[in-house]
C-alpha cells in the first residue's frame, strides 16, 4: 500500500529553500564565469605571448629578406607562422569570442584578434613564398647572360596576388577593430602595423597587377620587339623631354638582347600620325604633320600618347614596328642603376658614375662635342644603350626595381604596350605615365618652346596653399611655381637659345608651362611675376588644361601663379611635376584664412 502523503511545506520552510537554491544557482553561475574568465585569460596570455614572438622575429626577418638572404630567412618564417597561428587558435576559441561582446573590455579583446588574425593571414604562406622567391630572384630578374626564369615568373606571379589579398584582409581586420575604446598602449602596438601594411600595400598591388603579365611581356608566347627611346630633358617636355636616340630590344622565351641603336637625326621627313591618339590630342597638339615629328612626340600630358605616337613614327620610317616602348631619360638610367653600381665605362669620358651619368649625358657631351653634333648623337645613342646593357648585365635586381620604382614615380621612365590587356595591367601597376582619372591633385609639366638645351638648369619649386573649406562648400587654393635657371656664363652654342638675337636672350629659356587639374576646379587667374597674364583654357584627358608662357633669364627666379576656385573637395590636395633634371621642390601648407579687423 502508498505510504501516507507528505504534508505540503510551510510558506516559512519554502523561504529558507529559496535563498538556498538561488546561492547554489549563483555559485554554478559564479563558477562559470570565473572558468570563463580563466579562458579568456589564458587565451590572451598564449595569444600575446606568440604575438611577442612574432613581433621579436620580424625585425631579423625583415633584415635578411631585405638583403635578398632569402634561404635563411625559411626557417624564422616557419617560427613566425607557427606563432601567429597559436595566437589566431587562441583568440578563436569561443570563450574569447564570447567576451569580445563585453563593453569596454570586448574592445580590447577584439583589437587583440585583429592583430593575430593580420599576423596569422601573412605569415601563413611566408616560409613558401620564400623558397620561390629564392628560386627565381636569386640571381635577379634577369640573370647575368640576360635571360628571364619566364617558369618562375609564373610561378612567383600567384604568390604575389594571394600576398595582395591577405595584406587587403589584414588592412580590413585592423580598421573594423578600430574603437575610441581600446587602451593606448595596445593601440601603440597595432598602429605600426596598420602603417607598414598601408606603406607596401601600393606597392604588392603594382606587383600583383604586373606581375602575371610578365610572361606575356617577357615572349612566352613568342619574341617581342621593344624601343627604348633615350630621352633627354635639357630640352624639357611633360613626358620627360625631347627623344635624342634609341635602341631596339629583343625578348624571345625570356631571353633579353640589344639589337640596334640610332639617333633622331634618322627620322628626317618621317612623321607619327597624331590621330593615333585621338581627336582630342590633334586638337590640343596639331593635327597635321609637324605633330608628328621626332621632337614633338613627348609633348602631350601622357607617356602613352608619346609611346603611340613613337611607334606610329618609327612605322613611317621604314622602322621595325615595336610592340612596346620604353621612355626614360639620363635620370631615370641613374635612378636604375643605383648610386652604389659600379662606374660605366663612357669612351671618350672615361669611367662615369652612375650619379654623374646626367651631367655627362647632358653637359659634358655639349662642350665635348660642341665643333661635332653627329658625333655627340653618335655618343649619346651608344652611351645610352651602354647604360641600358649595364641594367640588363645586372640581372635587374630587386634594387634595380627599386630604382625603377623611383624613376617613374618622379617621371623619368614609362612603359607601353600595344597589347590593351598588357597597357592595362601597366597603367594599374602605375608604370605607364598615365594622368588617371581626375582626382583632387595637380600637375605641372613644362615644354621647351625656343630650342635651346638650357632647361638642364631649370630648378622648379612648387608650393601649394590648400583650402580653407572643406566637402562641397566653395573654396580657393593657390598654387605657385617658382622657376630659376641658372646657366653658367659659357654655354655651347648648340645649347644656347637658338632662336633669340642677343647674348642675354641666347642665354634665356622659353617654356610653355601647363597646369591638369580636376574639371570642376576653375581659373579665378594666372600672374608671373605679379603681372596678370593670358592663359589658354583646354581638357586633356578629362582634366582641365591651363597653359601660359614664361621667359626664363640666367639665375633670375621666375613665379608663377594660379588661382583656383571649386568645391573644396575637388582642389588639388597634392601636386606633381614637373620632370626635370633637378627634382622639384613641392610643399604643402595650410589654408591663411583672411585676417579679420579687430
Amino acid at each position: 500500500m502508498p505510504g501516507p502523503t507528505p504534508a505540503p511545506a510551510s510558506p516559512a520552510r519554502r523561504r529558507r529553500r529559496a535563498p538556498r537554491a538561488a546561492r547554489a544557482v549563483l555559485g554554478v553561475l559564479l563558477l562559470l564565469l570565473l572558468a570563463w574568465a580563466a579562458a579568456v585569460a589564458v587565451s590572451g596570455v598564449q595569444a600575446a605571448r606568440a604575438l611577442q614572438r612574432v613581433a621579436d622575429a620580424a625585425p631579423g626577418l625583415a633584415e635578411r629578406v631585405r638583403a635578398e638572404r632569402f634561404a635563411e630567412a625559411v626557417a624564422p618564417a616557419r617560427a613566425a607562422a607557427a606563432d601567429a597561428a597559436a595566437a589566431r587558435r587562441a583568440t578563436a576559441q569561443w570563450p574569447y569570442r564570447a567576451a569580445e561582446r563585453v563593453p569596454w573590455v570586448g574592445a580590447q579583446l577584439r583589437a587583440a584578434s585583429a592583430g593575430a588574425a593580420a599576423a596569422a593571414a601573412l605569415t601563413e604562406p611566408l616560409p613558401a613564398a620564400l623558397g620561390v622567391a629564392g628560386d627565381v630572384l636569386a640571381e635577379g630578374v634577369v640573370s647575368a647572360d640576360r635571360r628571364v626564369d619566364v617558369e618562375g615568373v609564373q610561378r612567383l606571379a600567384p604568390v604575389v596576388v594571394d600576398y595582395r589579398e591577405r595584406v587587403e584582409a589584414a588592412r580590413s581586420a585592423l580598421a573594423a577593430a578600430e574603437d575610441p575604446a581600446v587602451l593606448e598602449v595596445l593601440a601603440r602596438r597595432l598602429e605600426p602595423v596598420a602603417g607598414r601594411l598601408d606603406e607596401v600595400a601600393g606597392p604588392l598591388g603594382t606587383a600583383a597587377e604586373l606581375v602575371p603579365r610578365l610572361p606575356g611581356l617577357l615572349g612566352a608566347q613568342g619574341a617581342r620587339t621593344y624601343v627604348v627611346a633615350f630621352t633627354n630633358p635639357a630640352e624639357v617636355r611633360p613626358v620627360q623631354g625631347i627623344v635624342g636616340a634609341y635602341a631596339y630590344v629583343s625578348v624571345d622565351g625570356g631571353r633579353i638582347e640589344l639589337t640596334g641603336t640610332g639617333t633622331d637625326a634618322e627620322f628626317g621627313p618621317a612623321r607619327g600620325d597624331s590621330a593615333v591618339n585621338g581627336g582630342e590630342y590633334a586638337g590640343l597638339y596639331g593635327g597635321d604633320r609637324d605633330a608628328g615629328r621626332v621632337q614633338n612626340l613627348t609633348v602631350g600630358a601622357q607617356a602613352d600618347d608619346a609611346a603611340r605616337l613613337t611607334a606610329s613614327l618609327f612605322a613611317d620610317a621604314g622602322k621595325p614596328v615595336p610592340d612596346a616602348v620604353v621612355l626614360v631619360d639620363p635620370v631615370g638610367l641613374a635612378q636604375l642603376l643605383g648610386a652604389d653600381h659600379a662606374p660605366l665605362d663612357l669612351g671618350v669620358f672615361g669611367e662615369v658614375a652612375t650619379a654623374d651619368l646626367p651631367r655627362v649625358l647632358m653637359e659634358d657631351a655639349y662642350v665635348r662635342f660642341a665643333q661635332d653634333n653627329e658625333a655627340r648623337k653618335a655618343f649619346l645613342a651608344s652611351a645610352s644603350a651602354a647604360a641600358f646593357e649595364a641594367v640588363l648585365a645586372d640581372g635587374v635586381s630587386t634594387s634595380a626595381l627599386r630604382g625603377g620604382r623611383e624613376a617613374v614615380a618622379s617621371g623619368h621612365l614609362a612603359v607601353w604596350s600595344a597589347r590593351e590587356e598588357e597597357q592595362r595591367a601597366l597603367v594599374a601597376a602605375g608604370l605607364a605615365g598615365v594622368l588617371g582619372e581626375p582626382r583632387a591633385a595637380a600637375h605641372v609639366g613644362l615644354t621647351n618652346v625656343a630650342p635651346s638645351k638650357l632647361d638642364y638648369w631649370t630648378r622648379p619649386r612648387l608650393r601649394l596653399q590648400r583650402p580653407c573649406a572643406t566637402g562641397s562648400a566653395e573654396a580657393v587654393a593657390e598654387l605657385e611655381l617658382t622657376l630659376t635657371n641658372p646657366v653658367p656664363e659659357e654655354v655651347p652654342d648648340y645649347v644656347q637659345n637658338q632662336v633669340a638675337t642677343t647674348a642675354a636672350g641666347r642665354r634665356t629659356a622659353r617654356d610653355v608651362v601647363s597646369l591638369w587639374v580636376p574639371p570642376a576646379v576653375g581659373l579665378d587667374g594666372a600672374s608671373v611675376d605679379g603681372r596678370a597674364v593670358p592663359t589658354s583654357v583646354d581638357a586633356e584627358r578629362g582634366w582641365r588644361l591651363v597653359r601660359l608662357t614664361v621667359e626664363l633669364p640666367p639665375g633670375e627666379p621666375v613665379v608663377v601663379r594660379w588661382r583656383l576656385r571649386g568645391p573644396a573637395q575637388a582642389l588639388p590636395a597634392e601636386v606633381t611635376g614637373p620632370s626635370t633634371v633637378i627634382a622639384p621642390e613641392v610643399s604643402t601648407v595650410p589654408c591663411e584664412p583672411p585676417a579679420t579687423s579687430p
